[in-house]
């Protein structure tokens, strides 16, 4: 259980895979990880097929990682998204639709 990161040939691309619930106490851990990519991964997937429950962190988490990415030129995409995980995407959608969060509901697929 944990959070595994699994880099491209030529290291422009990134799997960062999540294999537990996401809440604030994990969140941080999932955070680092991210923060440690080398410069060069322009496309980040956040893998959450294994992940059954979220709460507010999972929006949170995606903001930072989200930014991690873009200000390096990049894109986060987010992949395996289970029906409670996908729920709270889907709300926050609804209640802030300037905030895009249903961009993350449409990701395009693995890298």
């Amino acid at each position: 259980m944990g959070t595994r990161i699994s880099l491209s040939p030529g290291g422009h691309a990134a799997t960062l895979t999540v294999d537990n619930d996401i809440d604030d106490r994990v969140r941080p851990a999932i955070e680092d990880a991210a923060a440690q990519l080398p410069p060069s991964v322009r496309r980040l997937t956040l893998d959450l097929a294994d992940v059954c429950f979220v709460d507010s962190a999972l929006l949170h988490l995606v903001r930072t990682i989200d930014r991690t990415v873009t200000d390096r030129g990049g894109l986060l995409r987010i992949v395996g998204l289970r029906p409670q995980p996908r729920r709270v995407l889907t709300l926050a959608a609804d209640l802030c639709p300037e905030a895009r969060w249903e961009a993350y509901l449409t990701s395009p697929g693995p890298n």
